[in-house]
Formats: C-alpha cells, sequence, structure tokens
C-alpha cells in the first residue's frame, strides 16, 4: 500500500496543514470574485477488481449501459500520476436518460487488503437523483450490492427527499435521492430515469479550512455556509454514535445540480485513503469536472494538461484530502 508517483496525505500533514489551509483561507477572503470555471461533474470513476463482473452488476441494478471501454493508455496514467494502471481495463457508462454530459467509469484496481468504505479521508461516496429510491434498493439488492443505509427520508427538516445509500464490490459507495412529494424541499435536479447523473460527491476531509479554502480560491467554485448534520453511515464507518453531527460544507459548479461536499472526519478515527502502489486509490477512485475555462483554474497538477481523451485538455490533481480530481475542458 505505497503512494505511486503522486503526493501521498499522511496523518502528520494533515495536522500540519492548519496554518497554512488559514492563511489560504484569509487570503481568499481578500480575494475579488471571480467567474466560477467549474460547470459540473463529467466522469465518476470507481475503482473495483473485476470490471466485467461489476458492469453487470451496474448495468442490472441502475440501468446505466456501456458507451465505450479499452485499457488506460500510458498517457492517461502519467496525467493521474499512476503509472501501474496502464494496460487496466476499463469500461465507460451512461444514465438511462441518456444524459450527455455525465459518464460512470469502471476501472480495475488492485484490492487493497483492509480498506473499507467511508472510514478514510478522500472521495468517498457519488450520489446520484433517482425517480424512485423504494424501486432501486430492491434493484440494488437483487444485482448483489449491499445496502448501508435503507431508504428513508433524508432529515426532518427535508421531509420529502427520501435517500438510501449502496455499498459496491469495490468498497465503493453510492447514495441514492429523489422527492416523494413533490414539493422538493431541497431543490434538487429532475431525474429523467429510474436512476439519472449525480448531483453530488462527497469528500471526507481531515480539514474543512482547508477543503473550503482550496475549492473555493483554486477551482474558484462557489461556496456553501457550513452547517452540522448526522450521517448514519459516516458514524457506522467511523464507530461513533449516530446521533453526533458532523460538519458539512459545499462547494458548486455553475450547472444545477453540480456539488461536491465535505464531510468533516475525526482525525482520530480515520485516515489517509490506502492504494495499491502507483494505482488509483480503491472505492471512489476519481472525479471529474467540466470546465469551460481552464485558465481559471490555478492546480498544481501531476503534470502537464494534455489532450487525453479526443477533445479538450485534460488534467488531473490531488486535493487537500488526498482525492483525485480531473479536470476535463469541454466546449
Amino acid at each position: 500500500m505505497a503512494s505511486g508517483s503522486a503526493p501521498v496525505l499522511s496523518r502528520r500533514r494533515a495536522v500540519g496543514a492548519t496554518a497554512a489551509a488559514a492563511a489560504v483561507a484569509a487570503g481568499g477572503a481578500q480575494a475579488k470574485e471571480r467567474r466560477n470555471p467549474i460547470l459540473g461533474h463529467h466522469v465518476a470513476t470507481i475503482g473495483v477488481p473485476d470490471v466485467a463482473a461489476a458492469q453487470k452488476m451496474y448495468e442490472r441494478a441502475i440501468g446505466v449501459y456501456e458507451v465505450n471501454k479499452g485499457t488506460v493508455s500510458e498517457g492517461v496514467a502519467r496525467a493521474w500520476g499512476a503509472p501501474k494502471m496502464v494496460g487496466r481495463p476499463w469500461v465507460m457508462m451512461r444514465c438511462a436518460s441518456g444524459d450527455e454530459t455525465f459518464r460512470l467509469r469502471i476501472i480495475e484496481v488492485d484490492p487493497v487488503p483492509g480498506y473499507k468504505a467511508m472510514g478514510t479521508w478522500g472521495l468517498n461516496s457519488i450520489e446520484m437523483i433517482s425517480s424512485d429510491i423504494y424501486d432501486v434498493n430492491e434493484r440494488v439488492l437483487a444485482a448483489g450490492f449491499t445496502v448501508i443505509g435503507e431508504p428513508r427520508p433524508l432529515s426532518e427538516a427535508y421531509a420529502s427527499v427520501h435517500a438510501m445509500q449502496m455499498k459496491g464490490p469495490g468498497e465503493e459507495v453510492f447514495y441514492f435521492a429523489g422527492d416523494v412529494t413533490g414539493d422538493n424541499e431541497f431543490g434538487l435536479i429532475e431525474p429523467k430515469s429510474l436512476v439519472d447523473r449525480p448531483f453530488n460527491a462527497v469528500i471526507g476531509t481531515q480539514n474543512m479550512a482547508a477543503s473550503r479554502a482550496y475549492y473555493g480560491n483554486v477551482l474558484g467554485m462557489s461556496l456553501g455556509t457550513p452547517q452540522k448534520f448526522r450521517v448514519r453511515v459516516v458514524a457506522d464507518a467511523l464507530g461513533y454514535s449516530r446521533d453526533i453531527a458532523i460538519e458539512m460544507a459545499g462547494a458548486r459548479g455553475t450547472r444545477p445540480g453540480s456539488s461536491l461536499e465535505f464531510d468533516a472526519y475525526d482525525v482520530a478515527l480515520s485516515g489517509p485513503r490506502p492504494r495499491a502502489n502507483g494505482q488509483l486509490p480503491p472505492g471512489v477512485s476519481m472525479v471529474s469536472l467540466a470546465t469551460d475555462d481552464f485558465e481559471a483554474i490555478a492546480a498544481s497538477y501531476i503534470s502537464e494538461p494534455a489532450v487525453l481523451y479526443g477533445r479538450g485538455r485534460t488534467a488531473a490533481f490531488v486535493g487537500p484530502s488526498g482525492e483525485w480530481v480531473e479536470i476535463v475542458e469541454v466546449a
């Protein structure tokens, strides 16, 4: 479980970064407001031991379908800072709605002994919109997934929104949410199929100030006000009481339903994401964000931006909590 060529977050770095994060945040408060260059979610990449088996499960459970497949090229692996991903199989899936702005990429990574979902920093889950999460619940169980959160109202404050959570074969976690009354108190995007595109990706962070400063100042995303919520699946993963609320905050792109969510993790109960040497992390490996203004993003990329997927430029970085994020230029 050693690192590849990309930076790896340790407990010492996490705790030591607090002063630097505060300085960045303070500087951001003085910065002039600028146009948000992030449009929204473009690709969610999940790392699993067996791509073909996972593909069948996802097709059966949530109705995604294959649009392309192949193996990882040297150029793409270099951009990710993951040299041992070269030659690994992947399949690109699209939601049944036919939405062309988002795809799900299932990619092969080696299992990491002892890794469990939701217990480490970095990308922990993808949240997708659904027209009927109760139907989804039955489908994911029939397809062989593990339900870690049964369908239920999101909270007393948002009773019209119901949500559920499942875990897949690579310890990846998906949330599914939908409005069941028509009141849509949470302002969710409208699904055009049983399961449609994501509206959120959740990052477990050991340093909320660093995460908010990075995505606000470096990426130029719009920041939401931190709030406290009880999150059952995080409590269960970290082993604390479900009655304890944790701090949560968000960063948004310009498209409706294009958020990143930061969940504050207790550093005493969590730690950096382990990964096989030279590979992407297991579970929710990476999220790709679309931009129409590449130059406005001041990220320190793993390698120089390059045309990797046939159109605009692409580059990747590792964020403050060890999350892999890919920036993809679109017209």
